[in-house]
């Protein structure tokens, strides 16, 4: 009888992950497709959604990646935005087919969306899998109900904007990563590198993470450097071939390319005072509208100046950011770092919107309003939850005393590198909510593993014993050749 016990104890806990993700799979994915269903995005295509839809327009009907308005007479290619999410669009462009209008219609309208809703609930799947190569059962899915639920990253998939397929592409690069290390493989390393260079193609703020993540593992001998090695393989080999399409376009003109793209953002970045007055232009009245613009031309002189004669421009920036050093101090050690992971959208309708939105649940009903108001209230502890982590990751005794010797520290280094690339390289450019969004998921789960840490400090200094069965994963390491 006790041995009968014992085996349906070993078939339950066994049936018990795969049960539970798929559980929460369907929940995110629930949650995602009544949202992307009920809530009418007012002017879907404007903004950056027009760029991206002009792109996957002319790659459809041109074979040509510009920015040219659908129509034109001549279309140049350029590179101003990156490709990765273009050709998402026009995939399914091609697959549905759209008419000659400039709004696409509604059967290509509702396949993105409805595609986005899936992507966004496997990101959360596939971020829960990551969590469990470190967390245990319990908090892994505890962890995955709040990446499910989060507003951003449910509103988010009504736009047609990068951050949705760039936050699937990052999970799955870690991922990966995760498996290759597990499996002590090239192959899947290769597989994960490519996986990130086609997240870079997506945004173009990941294109030396891939070389710095490898550097960084080989580094701290926390990866055998043939896996490495092959990370930076796949990681390269993408954008280099977009590198090499760069290079042989004609030269575009001044507008046209991802430098001045990325110029534009670092003097944005630079002013404190841009998202007040860009909310201003917008939502004043007339006399706020009228200061907001003088503010909003001046930015914007600073960026043609440094566009055309960047040796002329940077010492403007400098000697501006050298008047005040105290106020731009806060302003990039403070303020953009807390900006980056606030709640408010700035560029946008403002809240979890970036387009002005109607009927969203997260406006009519009590249920969705209720959660987004405990997750609004969280947003501040859960960003120092998440910073706390970097404690607990940077060192391999503490670790291991906490988590135990099969949580996987190399996974945790990985999320916690790419949560700390992505805030130190956007408190350069330019800080905002929306930009976070790819992010939440990695920001909850190490925010979720210092709560882990916390308690199991409490239960051993209290001896009180741990659930061994719900430990992280343990899988056995294969070697491939």
């Amino acid at each position: 009888m006790k041995n009968m016990l014992v085996a349906y104890s070993t078939a339950q806990n066994r049936w018990l992950w795969p049960s539970a993700l798929f559980s929460l799979t369907l929940f995110a994915l629930a949650l995602r497709w009544y949202y992307v269903s009920t809530a009418l995005v007012i002017g879907p295509l404007s903004g950056d959604a027009t760029q991206y839809y002009s792109y996957a327009w002319n790659l459809v009907h041109h074979g040509i990646f510009a920015n040219g308005h659908p129509g034109a007479a001549t279309i140049t290619p350029d590179n101003y935005r990156d490709p990765g999410y273009p050709l998402f669009l026009a995939i399914w462009m091609k697959l549905i087919g759209t008419n000659d209008s400039w709004y696409a219609g509604t059967s290509w309208y509702a396949a993105v969306l409805l595609c986005q809703a899936l992507l966004g609930a496997l990101t959360v799947t596939m971020a829960v899998q990551l969590g469990r190569y470190w967390l245990s059962l319990r908090w892994a899915i505890s962890a995955g109900l709040l990446m499910a639920v989060w507003p951003h990253s449910i509103t988010i998939n009504s736009n047609f904007l990068s951050e949705t397929l760039f936050g699937f592409l990052c999970t799955l690069g870690l991922l990966l990563c995760a498996r290759a290390h597990r499996r002590q493989s090239p192959w899947w390393a290769i597989t994960a590198g490519l996986v990130l260079g086609a997240a870079a193609l997506t945004n173009a703020i990941l294109l030396p993470f891939g070389i710095l993540l490898s550097g960084f593992l080989a580094w701290r001998k926390l990866v055998p450097r043939r896996i490495c090695v092959a990370l930076a393989i796949g990681a390269l080999s993408l954008p280099s071939a977009w590198a090499i399409r760069n290079a042989q376009i004609p030269a575009v003109g001044a507008g046209n390319s991802s430098m001045t793209r990325a110029l534009e953002t670092f003097v944005v970045g630079s002013w404190p005072s841009f998202y007040p007055a860009w909310r201003a232009s917008v939502f004043g009245d007339a006399n706020t509208k009228a200061n907001a613009q003088t503010t909003l031309k001046t930015v914007h002189d600073e960026m043609d100046v440094l566009q055309v004669a960047p040796l002329d421009g940077i010492p403007t920036i400098v000697q501006r950011l050298g008047q005040h050093p105290l106020r731009y101090a806060a302003w990039y050690l403070l303020e953009k770092p807390h900006l980056f992971w606030d709640w408010n959208i700035q560029i946008g309708y403002g809240d979890i919107y970036v387009l002005r939105t109607q009927d969203s649940p997260f406006q009519t009903k009590p249920a969705w309003i209720a959660v987004a108001a405990i997750c609004r209230a969280m947003n501040l502890l859960l960003m120092l939850l998440a910073l706390a982590s970097l404690f607990l990751a940077w060192s391999k005794r503490r670790f291991q005393n906490i988590f135990g010797e099969q949580a996987n520290r190399a996974a945790v280094v990985a999320v916690v590198g790419l949560t700390v690339f992505a805030t130190l390289v956007y408190t350069i450019l330019q800080a905002e909510p929306r930009y976070s969004i790819p992010f939440r998921s990695f920001e909850i789960l190490l925010a979720v593993t210092t709560l882990s840490a916390i308690k199991t400090w409490w239960r051993q200094r209290h001896k009180q014993p741990l659930d061994m069965e719900l430990a992280p994963t343990s899988i056995p390491v294969t070697h491939h050749n």
